[in-house]
């Protein structure tokens, strides 16, 4: 047996030591006690005094509304050029209190500050006094007590440490909750003129993402509004320091935007230098020296403030959480416990823990830091001159001159010359982007719409500024936070915050969790009260708290995160980078996922085919520019001019469709700095100057340029989608099957333009040409060719939507491109079967929705029919999946004003020329069905649908992207597999390292209310092998199960208190109890036993406790189940590979059956003896236990070892009990009969047809 402490002897028996404290009437305690008494006083008198004085002078909040975007401070009725108050909506309202300070305020603050460090020097005064002088000797020796020099006796230490440790545990958990409002406690509010700091609160921005809750769910959400009403314990609120300018401007900073206080109201500080185009072109002679200094003064420095926290604040806010006080409050308990060793490992953990959290924090805010630290020397127009200066002094109004190879400092509007720009790192669009001078009209400028063709945005990268040695001019639209790179650092400092099933459902696992605790307590009170053992009721107290802090495990809320920080570094492998790690496990319950088609599921290039001319009202044969064939001159000149393609170097950048079509002419580009860009072929016999370009326009479907040829005649070439060509040609131009040849081209996999000509001759001269309409241009147009492109899938995506449709994912794709393009593409990746019909959903002259056959057939004498129609008559072959749908955009927004379209909507795996906007309705409609919804694009006009998704994945060479949490940089398809099957597994493991947790709670407290029932206490190293060695070893290990290769057509759960989840922890609960109850009742059936004999024990001497069979039996019995627990629980399943690929685990779990194994099969011997085994006889003769001497002394009986038959026998009960555990979940939770009642009794969820 080990060797027990010998001493210290306390102070009460020693009489050469001086007890300090005896008496809770000394001098020690009464110091204290008027230390409370004046801190209480002080703070009462100050709280008196504020109350008095704003009774007098009532202040009350300033209630400020965001706008309903939530991403910047507007007003509807702003002006140009002028400040404006904030208004906004409701939901967003923040609310602005002003602050000063007072003398007697900070010293009532200062004493609070105070009073928190008394009680950490209380507990070390206790930890000092529970530890004097204790001895370290051997794992049954390890400090357990000292001398109590301080108190005298560990009776009177114990009552001081009760109230000690109540009193703090109540002050820091207060001030905990309200830290955000403390220091406020004693300031008094005052109005915004006089104040020195203003306190502001708001309502943290949710979003829930639950389907399918429980009752009690509903509940949760109750209390929680119903505590949203108390500002102090709902929402986000920030201490914000007044700041004045060198002018005296006062302001301050809430989230990275500038606020200015003017009187008693807040304005922000947004500048707009106009509504319109020609508002900015009216600015093009720059500002004043005066006017940019105004502005400067009220709107800031242009940069982006933020400042890595300092060192002890990230140590403070991480450590002084309610999670981080629950574990110091739950380790103080071990420390004075005499588990000084134990706890301070577990404290060490915590402590590594935090530590790796806070340099990951800070990390990451240097990162940011990094990006927003950028300062440049910028050519800026001021009054009248060009100067060199300083970006961050750059105002919105400043005209400055653009540069090649510059990493752009703000958001600009181009005013002259054109520009070539990569804006990766904004929008994920792997190609260069080239951007136009503003025109000179009244429309509407848009930054993120129409008008992001002339805007240059703040952390783009400008290739290429202007042509030749011609300058390209710009406008400062946007500064600091307000650019597009302050948008993406407020993504990610401030982000949505995200309540997934689980986080709603953990509330109330924690609840029950408490009311369980709370019966142990009461039972294991019970049953001390009866073992007979000699116990103050502080130890008493001391150990059903060790219950309730080893069932409200501080480590649940960490166990549902584990999963998805593995998952992040296997998706870092294969390419694919995430923002939000939260994001992981949402998109394991993902159900239908949507695609864009071209650069997402097809290749980025398309590759030029040809074009199919009209000869004599009819279509000819498609010919193409290679092997000689001859197309007609007017439709090559249209092919060579009808572009916006143009040169970075000496390669050509634009549109991938016409930089292809343009390269298929082969012929040159020729650009100069002050005259309109010139197309020749070789020889140079055929030129042609380009004079005006209308850019193509999303909402018209078209771009057209105007030209002018060698003898001075104009010509305008007009191309775009094929049924916008039609709309603007002239009937008798167009072939008899122009429709239906069109769409068989498209059904074939062609991306098909329309190329229509008009021959306006010399009638208008150049300046009025440039002032003609775009309405006028292009009308009464010949139609003259069709332009062919190839549309290629990319190798991998067949492959990838087949595993999502195996994983019962349901692909839908949605797209710019026309339905027939849509449909071949949608066929060749398998998105739906070759026996499948398609029904196509499209807008017909009077504006009302008809239904008619998508196939490669012509479909001119297809019956047509109405929505109305289609629901009654084909219901069923939409039910069974033998008919889908496809739906153009203007037919999509035609029944969503009928209402129809909810009704279509699952049935619809096309979506056909949808504009950005629309891809965001189509995501949005499938969250409103209870679905969650991912989506994939190359992230240029996804951006909208890739956030609205739970799970957007932009395919992009960036390494981050803004428009959307998850981004592949191998931009392939087969990311989104990868994705979902990483997201299952992390699941998968976050809810088994969550039930391991739970059974540890459980299992442990069964354990301890054995323990209190016999009156022992397991030794030391049984403590060390649960907590230091099972528990982190283990629980490391589960975290390192690898996802499945191939998706599964079942989903993880995400319901803690599912049928799944519940039925795995109860049903190895109960059966552990059984076998725990078997075990104890065949110990007490042998001859040999001798009960312990817990009334000659000491409760507070726990080390001496542990020398009998019940611990051995008790121990051994529980710790096999609780280890097989991790085993258990981690069986690979449909999500995970299985458990025996997982090296850690096994080698942790048969390291441990095996050592635990030997410890209890092998004779006595000096290994056995560090556990105290019972093949030791303690009730020896003379025996070392100060219990079993006492037993024999008052006439007890020695009484021989446990056999090797009695632990043999043990041993197969115990192997029979983990047997039963595996073939629960095995056979019933994840087997047959788990498959039966799931079919008999299936969840309620929209039926999809995958």
């Amino acid at each position: 047996m080990g060797k027990y402490p010998t001493g210290p002897t306390s102070c009460v028996d020693d009489p050469s030591c001086s007890v300090l404290i005896t008496s809770v009437t000394q001098t020690g305690p009464l110091i204290v006690y008027a230390f409370w008494a004046f801190v209480i006083s002080c703070c009462s008198a100050f709280q008196l005094w504020k109350f008095l004085k704003l009774r007098r002078n009532q202040v009350q909040p300033l209630v400020l509304q965001r706008n309903g975007k939530g991403e910047n401070f507007s007003s509807s009725d702003r002006k140009p050029g002028e400040d404006h108050v904030v208004n906004v909506e409701e939901e967003k309202e923040l609310r602005i209190t002003g602050y000063t300070w007072s003398y007697f305020g900070e010293f009532c603050y200062f004493l609070c500050c105070l009073t928190s460090l008394h009680w950490i020097l209380l507990h070390s005064l206790l930890l000092f006094d529970a530890y004097n002088k204790c001895q370290v000797g051997g794992v049954d020796n390890l400090c357990f007590y000292g001398n109590y020099s301080v108190f005298g006796s560990y009776d009177f230490n114990g009552k001081i440490f009760f109230v000690v440790w109540w009193l703090s545990a109540i002050w820091f958990t207060a001030w905990v909750i309200f830290k955000g409002r403390v220091r406020f406690w004693f300031r008094i509010p005052c109005g915004l003129e006089s104040a020195g700091v203003v306190f502001i609160w708001t309502r943290e921005s949710e979003q829930i993402l639950s389907t399918n809750d429980l009752p009690l769910v509903h509940y949760v959400r109750y209390f929680r509004n119903f505590l949203s009403t108390f500002e102090e314990l709902h929402g986000h609120s920030e201490i914000v320091k007044i700041l004045t300018t060198k002018a005296g401007q006062r302001h301050f900073f809430f989230q990275g935007h500038r606020f200015l206080i003017k009187g008693e109201t807040v304005t922000d500080v947004h500048f707009k230098v106009g509504e319109r185009y020609s508002d900015f072109l009216k600015e093009a002679e720059g500002l004043t020296e005066g006017e940019a200094e105004k502005r400067l003064e009220e709107l800031g420095p242009n940069e982006i403030p933020f400042k890595p926290e300092s060192l002890f604040y990230s140590i403070f806010d991480e450590t002084f959480t309610l999670f981080k006080v629950y574990q110091l409050i739950s380790y103080i308990l071990q420390f004075w416990s005499s588990y000084l060793f134990v706890a301070s490992l577990m404290m060490f953990i915590v402590a590594l823990s935090a530590a790796i959290t806070i340099y990951n924090r800070r990390r990451g805010q240097f990162m940011i830091a990094k990006i927003t630290e950028y300062d440049t020397q910028v050519e800026t127009l001021r009054s009248g001159q060009w100067i060199n200066l300083a970006s961050r002094n750059l105002v919105p109004g400043d005209v400055i001159k653009l540069k090649s190879g510059w990493v752009l400092p703000c958001d600009l509007l181009i005013i002259k010359g054109s520009c070539v720009c990569d804006e990766s790192a904004l929008t994920g669009e792997p190609m260069p982007v080239q951007k136009y001078a503003a025109p000179n009209t009244d429309v509407q400028y848009k930054a993120d719409g129409l008008g992001s063709r002339h805007t240059l945005f703040s952390g783009t990268t400008l290739l290429q500024a202007g042509q030749g040695h011609d300058d390209a001019l710009a406008i400062v639209t946007e500064t600091g936070m307000s650019t597009s790179k302050g948008e993406l650092v407020a993504t990610i400092l401030y982000p949505q915050k995200l309540i997934f099933k689980y986080d709603e459902e953990l509330q109330i696992v924690a609840c029950l969790l408490f009311i369980y605790a709370i019966v142990c307590f009461g039972v294991s009170i019970k049953f001390q009260n009866m073992n007979g053992q000699q116990s103050i009721w502080v130890t008493k107290w001391i150990y059903c708290m060790f219950i309730i802090n080893q069932i409200m495990s501080p480590l649940l809320p960490v166990a549902l995160e584990v999963g998805q920080i593995h998952a992040l570094e296997s998706l870092k492998k294969r390419g694919v980078f995430c923002l939000n790690p939260k994001r992981i496990a949402i998109a394991g319950k993902i159900r239908v996922f949507c695609f864009d088609k071209t650069g997402t599921l097809t290749k980025e290039g398309l590759d030029f085919v040809g074009v199919q001319s009209v000869v004599t009202n009819s279509f000819g044969p498609v010919l193409s520019l290679e092997g000689g064939q001859r197309i007609d001159d007017i439709v090559l000149h249209g092919l060579a001019t009808c572009h916006a393609v143009t040169k970075f170097g000496k390669d050509l950048v634009g549109n991938q469709v016409e930089v292809k079509m343009f390269s298929a002419v082969g012929w040159n580009l020729i650009e100069s700095a002050n005259s309109p860009p010139v197309v020749s072929d070789g020889s140079g016999s055929r030129t042609f100057r380009i004079v005006r370009r209308n850019e193509f326009d999303q909402s018209r479907a078209t771009m057209s340029v105007v030209v002018e040829d060698n003898s001075g005649n104009f010509h305008i070439y007009c191309k775009g989608s094929f049924e916008k060509i039609k709309e603007l040609s002239n009937a008798q131009s167009l072939p008899a099957d122009y429709e239906d040849r069109a769409r068989l081209q498209a059904l074939q996999g062609c991306y098909v333009l329309g190329l229509s000509y008009r021959y306006l001759g010399r009638e208008l001269g150049f300046e009025d040409m440039l002032a003609l309409p775009r309405n006028e241009l292009e009308k009464d147009l010949n139609f003259i060719s069709l332009v062919l492109f190839r549309n290629e899938l990319k190798p991998d995506s067949s492959a990838a939507i087949q595993s999502l449709k195996a994983g019962k994912v349901r692909p839908v794709m949605v797209t710019g491109d026309n339905a027939q393009c849509g449909h071949y593409i949608a066929k060749q990746s398998g998105m739906f079967s070759s026996d499948c019909k398609i029904l196509l959903g499209d807008i017909t002259n009077d504006n009302s929705v008809v239904w008619s056959s998508l196939s490669s057939e012509v479909t001119t004498g297809i019956s047509r029919m109405t929505t109305e129609e289609l629901l009654q008559s084909r219901a069923s072959s939409l039910e069974d999946g033998t008919l889908e749908l496809a739906v153009t955009g203007k037919a999509f927004n035609r029944l969503q004003e009928s209402k129809r379209m909810d009704d279509l909507l699952l049935y619809t795996r096309i979506f056909a020329r949808f504009t950005p906007s629309d891809k965001e309705k189509v995501v949005t409609m499938h969250r409103n069905h209870g679905l969650i919804v991912g989506m994939c694009g190359d992230g240029g006009n996804d951006c909208g649908a890739l956030r609205a998704a739970h799970a957007g994945i932009a395919l992009s060479a960036a390494e981050a992207s803004v428009v959307s949490p998850f981004t592949a940089r191998n931009k392939s398809v087969q990311a989104v597999v990868d994705l979902l099957r990483e997201a299952r597994g992390a699941l998968h493991t976050s809810f088994a390292c969550y039930k391991f947790l739970i059974i540890y709670g459980l299992q442990f407290s069964i354990f301890k209310l054995c323990c209190y029932w016999f009156g022992i206490i397991a030794c030391q190293m049984d403590y060390i092998f649960i907590d230091g060695v099972a528990v982190l070893s283990l629980g490391y290990a589960m975290s390192r199960c690898n996802a499945e290769k191939i998706l599964n057509k079942v989903r993880p759960t995400s319901s803690l208190l599912g049928p799944l989840n519940v039925a795995s922890v109860l049903g190895l609960w109960g059966s552990n109890v059984v076998f725990l109850v078997a075990a104890i009742c065949f110990m007490a059936s042998q001859k040999d036993y001798v009960r312990w004999p817990a009334q000659y024990s000491r409760g507070a001497s726990w080390w001496t406790l542990g020398d009998n069979w019940e611990s051995t039996v008790l121990f051994f019995t529980m710790y096999f189940q609780f280890i097989t627990s991790a085993f258990v629980f981690s069986f690979g399943s449909k999500f995970r590979k299985t458990v025996f690929k997982n090296f850690s685990l096994m080698v942790s779990y048969w390291s441990l059956i095996a050592v635990c194994s030997c410890l209890l099969l092998l004779p006595h011997n000096k290994f056995t003896e560090v556990w105290h085994v019972a093949s030791e006889q303690f009730n020896r003769a003379n025996p070392a236990s100060p219990v079993w001497a006492s037993y024999q002394k008052n006439g007890g009986q020695p009484s021989p070892a446990m056999s090797f038959d009695f632990r043999f026998k043990l041993w197969w009960i115990i192997l029979a009990s983990l047997a039963i555990n595996i073939a629960w979940q095995k056979v019933v939770v994840e087997g047959p009969l788990a498959r039966i009642l799931a079919a008999k009794y299936p969840s309620k969820r929209p039926k999809l047809h995958i």
